[in-house]
């Protein structure tokens, strides 16, 4: 009787985050009420109020999950063996998973949602998920430093969080224009750390970043 509770409830939850997301898509998150997401998910509203509270709740899991199933994609994508082309691989997953699971009018309500309450529960976990991609980043980029191919002067998390910082705002980019496609994210990247890394740091700040190997 456990296990058949156990999958009522999953399958009650996937049915709200399904409604919800085909009615932020057509009526924004503004205009679509908890209502209307329960009668599209066929569920009472105390029911999705008991799930998710509030329609930021409801949004939040989406990013959630979301995140969560592009963690597995990365680490099956993310197998570079120089920090250009992994940068590179990196954006470009980020964008093609994206709107693989919402669309990009999500994305700007998502964004919009973060901008606007920034201390709030959708902020929150907003952030959270950053941080754990970036963490991501940071420890690819350790293991390159770790077989040579980042020069051992570099701090590797400052490295990571300014690569994963400029694919966010690539990001951003990306979700607000229809046009933009992931090719066109990883194109921007890749002109963007060919310029960086064009320009002479340093001798302590310098980057291997060996893109022909």
């Amino acid at each position: 009787m456990t296990g058949l509770r156990a999958r009522q409830k999953e399958d009650r939850s996937r049915k709200i985050l399904e409604a919800a997301r085909a009615l932020f898509e057509k009526y924004g998150i503004e205009g679509t009420k908890i209502e209307d997401i329960a009668n599209h998910a066929g569920v009472s509203g105390v029911t999705v109020h008991n799930y998710y509270r509030t329609k930021a709740g409801i949004l939040i899991n989406l990013v959630i999950e979301n995140d969560s199933l592009l963690l597995e994609k990365l680490e099956k994508c993310c197998t570079q063996n120089n920090l250009f082309d992994l940068s590179v691989m990196f954006s470009r997953t980020i964008a093609e998973h994206a709107v693989s699971n919402l669309r990009k009018v999500v994305w700007r309500q998502v964004i919009a949602a973060v901008t606007t309450d920034n201390a709030g529960d959708i902020a929150s976990a907003y952030f959270d998920q950053d941080q754990m991609l970036a963490g991501f980043l940071i420890e690819k980029i350790r293991l390159l430093q770790r077989d040579d191919r980042v020069s051992a002067s570099v701090n590797v998390e400052h490295l990571g969080k300014a690569i994963f910082h400029l694919q966010n705002a690539r990001f951003i980019q990306f979700v607000c224009s229809e046009d933009l496609t992931p090719d066109d994210v990883a194109q921007r990247i890749r002109n963007d750390l060919s310029a960086m890394f064009a320009v002479n740091p340093p001798e302590s700040a310098a980057v291997n970043i060996h893109p022909q190997n």
